[in-house]
């Protein structure tokens, strides 16, 4: 709408995407400092607690707002014992601390601030759900004493790591993994996932009284400080980078185990014919006349699974790092499907994978960037030749793909291919000949991301 923010601090309400890309957003449009509330249309409307289930207009929605992943101070390696680390002021040219103060308050303290601004009317979406004043979007007149009071240490932290040695292939390993920090009781986030992650290791250890012993290696994880910004698992995954890449089958998430009816699941896209077979095995918690599956369709019409390109939880960096096929899945019955999944993978003779979905997903991922450029310029054919050759060798060999990754601009945000995404937004913003050239390079850099996977499924060299 124009509206200058520079010098000024900006009231934003928690949206679409991650709430410390609203800070840097805010940083980078001039503001000195953010203020972050939760607005009741995106919340319940008024259905709030005590008489119904979503936050009252007193609650405060807390969070981190760094926008990277692990310790700040040890970008690509290791925070453990006496080990290099960054400065304050190194890890502040990253980009990814905030570099204002903010500060998340109740939608009831929004609304009083948003009251008290002049200047433009808000669009009708950013106005309140009932009879409240209009909304407008300032500068001013209203002011603001925000105060940042806060300090920079090293605490420790504790990851809890559990091995079931494999049998035939103890060099190949499933790993499970969940987070126990919250910010306040954690009863959904995440302690739902924990227990559900409890039982799946009791199940386990029922199944090894009774002889059973895994083909391959499973490895649950119960991480540390993810609530600050994926710690306990990311530092995991740096230490441990090589091992990963090289035995890793996949990796299973569970954060929020149980927060209401149905069943959701997001994975990378050779997982999905793995996740199907497993719901049509439990039964539905919430009716005990159908399977999970079935429940599943009757609300979407098809199993709907969702993808993982963003940096909700802990299997941002075994995706983003290593390169590791994952899921994440919550429901009432979770347990169950993890485990089972889980089985699966450690069990099966030949490693259930389909990289046909992942070659349609991508296809389909780059035909919506070619129509987003049209007369652009942008040639997409070595994109679709890539694409092409994956699809002809799809289905032969486990391979680590090193494609899906959080948007910058939204580190929730799901992309196929966040390096065009990105390089697409700049060149809009800029409109030059040389933006719209790097978004040329950006596609020349994923096709080869595919070649590369395409050699590896067929066991070739060139």
């Amino acid at each position: 709408m124009g509206v200058n923010v520079s010098g000024t601090i900006a009231l934003a309400r928690y949206g679409q995407i991650y709430r410390g890309d609203i800070v840097r957003n805010a940083y980078e449009a001039g503001a000195v400092g953010a203020v972050v509330y939760t607005d009741k249309k995106d919340f319940g409307g008024n259905k709030e607690f005590p008489n119904d289930k979503w936050m009252p207009s007193s609650g405060v929605q807390v969070g981190s707002v760094f926008c990277g992943a692990g310790d700040p101070t040890t970008p690509g390696w290791a925070s453990s014992g006496d080990c290099e680390r960054l400065s304050y002021d190194d890890v502040e040219k990253s980009g990814d601390v905030p570099l204002i103060p903010s500060l998340p308050i109740s939608g009831g303290d929004g609304d009083v601030i948003l009251r008290s601004l002049g200047g433009q009317v808000a669009n009708d979406d950013w106005q309140d759900c009932d009879d409240s004043p209009v909304y407008r979007v300032g500068p001013g007149p209203g002011i603001l004493n925000l105060t940042y009071l806060g300090s920079e240490v090293i605490n420790t932290i504790q990851n809890v790591i559990a091995v079931i040695e494999g049998v035939d292939e103890p060099d190949r390993f499933v790993i499970l993994g969940n987070h126990r920090d919250a910010w306040t009781f954690g009863a959904v986030d995440p302690n739902s996932g924990t227990a559900s992650l409890l039982e799946v290791a009791q199940r386990l250890g029922k199944l090894q009284k009774k002889g059973w012993r895994p083909r391959r290696t499973i490895i649950l994880c119960n991480w540390d400080a993810e609530e600050y910004g994926l710690i306990g698992s990311t530092e995991w995954v740096e230490e441990n980078r090589e091992m990963l890449a090289s035995k890793v089958v996949a990796y299973l998430n569970v954060d929020c185990g149980v927060s209401g009816a149905g069943f959701h699941a997001s994975a990378t896209p050779q997982l999905d014919e793995l996740l199907i077979p497993a719901s049509q095995l439990v039964q539905d918690p919430d009716n005990s006349s159908q399977t999970i599956y079935e429940s599943w369709i009757s609300s979407s019409g098809s199993p709907s699974i969702g993808r993982l390109g963003g940096g909700g939880s802990d299997y941002a960096p075994f995706i983003q790092h290593v390169g590791i096929p994952s899921a994440d899945m919550h429901f009432g019955g979770a347990a169950s499907i993890w485990g089972l999944v889980a089985l699966q993978l450690a069990d099966s003779e030949v490693l259930p994978f389909n990289y046909l979905t992942y070659a349609y997903e991508l296809q389909i991922s780059t035909k919506i960037l070619d129509n987003e450029v049209l007369e652009k310029g942008i040639d997409f054919t070595p994109m679709y030749k890539s694409i092409e050759e994956l699809t002809k060798s799809a289905g032969k060999v486990n391979s680590q793909m090193k494609v899906y990754a959080p948007a910058k601009h939204d580190d929730y945000g799901s992309k196929s291919f966040p390096g065009i995404d990105d390089a697409i937004e700049v060149a809009k913003s800029l409109n030059t000949k040389d933006a719209w050239v790097l978004v040329q390079h950006e596609v020349w850099r994923a096709s080869r991301a595919i070649r590369h996977a395409s050699l590896v499924l067929n066991g070739q060299l060139t």
